[in-house]
């Protein structure tokens, strides 16, 4: 994004909106660039944030500034920042004052936060079908005295691909007799996603109703399907005292290090390459639980990309994008497949549905679907127990 800043003014009172949106982190950038030299758009394209923020310190508005919603807030830029901005919470901060203003907003975006607000998820369905996926798998509803409560997200609750998550996690959970419970048809979302969109109202509503249904319950632990559940919830809900928040390869991996999870098969010979979730890596620095998992896992040998853990490249899927309308060349997905064909693996592991989804496309775009299959952490565990 080149601009010419000649007949721009500055607009206090923009600039004062977006320091405040990003809890002070406009003020502390000092402009030395290392995340543009970092950010993975690049691969596909031009994208500055250091320019973003030089912007919003000085108050200029303009239209051009539509481009922030191709953030994938995927934290590559604050992992290298010397002076630990937010930078995600810069680029949230432009997309609230876009969505309270109503103006920039992409029409995908739009759409789907309707559908948040009118539905509890983005995807137009009713809240009774929440729970479908569960049917004829004898997953229980939690209640007081529910030790686990298992958070299923919008995706693996509705998205047909995705619910393969939620069925192999049910029949792990199953498997090892844990006293667990889902929330069900009245689950909602979980506020992250809204969130990182810019509808902070939204967010903090769907929050709110899952924090009084979590408090009802009471639970011991909290595992979350996905690493953006796990985030806000771990990171933004007011929670039970004592409740402990998992995202589920932390969860199964601590099953699998006390001996409560053994596994009874073995998987042909496979060589697997992972891909760190940026909010389950970048976000929240977890790393190693997934590849312990995959490793334990008997037949799984686990080849790494040459990106890998902290230097992961996003998926494309994060801060909205999973729902945006992309051209192929547009898409992260595509230089992150091409970086596991390179390993010569013959499954591509994901520890998020997003990511599954994403990967799965560039798959298919790229017709390799006889040189790798995209599987998640789940399905792989669930097969090594039958």
């Amino acid at each position: 994004m080149v601009v010419s800043m000649k007949y721009l003014t500055p607009d206090l009172d923009f600039r004062k909106k977006i320091l405040e949106l990003s809890n002070g982190n406009l003020a502390y950038c000092y402009q030395c660039s290392s995340c543009t030299g970092i950010c993975p758009l690049n691969l596909i394209g031009y994208f500055n944030p250091r320019e973003f923020i030089h912007l919003g310190q000085i108050g200029l508005d303009f239209e051009e500034l539509e481009h922030v919603w191709k953030c994938t807030t995927c934290a590559a830029c604050e992992s290298i920042c010397p002076r630990g901005v937010k930078i995600t919470e810069i680029m949230m901060a432009y997309r609230a004052r876009y969505v309270e203003e109503g103006r920039n907003v992409p029409k995908t975006y739009t759409q789907t936060l309707e559908s948040f607000f009118n539905y509890g998820n983005p995807f137009n369905l009713a809240a009774k079908e929440r729970d479908k996926w569960a049917e004829g798998l004898n997953v229980p509803i939690a209640k007081k005295g529910t030790e686990i409560l298992y958070y299923v997200g919008c995706t693996a609750s509705y998205d047909p691909r995705s619910q393969n998550i939620a069925k192999s996690l049910a029949k792990i959970f199953n498997h090892l007799h844990l006293n667990y419970g889902i929330i069900g048809a009245k689950e909602k979302d979980c506020g992250n996603c809204v969130y990182f969109m810019g509808e902070n109202e939204l967010s903090a509503y769907e929050r709110s109703l899952n924090e009084e249904k979590i408090r009802k319950i009471k639970p011991e632990i909290i595992v979350a399907t996905s690493p953006h559940s796990y985030n806000f919830i771990k990171n933004n809900y007011d929670l039970p005292e004592h409740t402990e928040v998992y995202h589920y390869t932390q969860f199964l991996h601590h099953l699998i290090a006390d001996g409560k999870l053994e596994f009874t098969k073995e998987l042909p010979e496979t060589m697997v390459t992972y891909h760190d979730p940026c909010y389950l890596g970048r976000h929240n620095k977890e790393y190693d639980a997934p590849r312990k998992v995959l490793q334990a896992i008997p037949g799984i040998k686990l080849v790494e990309m040459k990106h890998n853990r902290q230097l992961s490249i996003c998926c494309g899927g994060g801060g909205g994008n999973i729902w945006m309308e992309t051209k192929p060349e547009e898409r992260l997905s595509l230089p992150r497949l091409n970086e596991a064909l390179e390993t010569k693996a013959q499954i591509l592991a994901t520890a998020c549905y997003f990511c599954l989804l994403m990967f799965e496309d560039a798959v298919k775009v790229t017709n390799n679907e006889e040189n790798i299959k995209v599987r998640d952490i789940s399905e792989l565990v669930a097969e090594a127990i039958n």
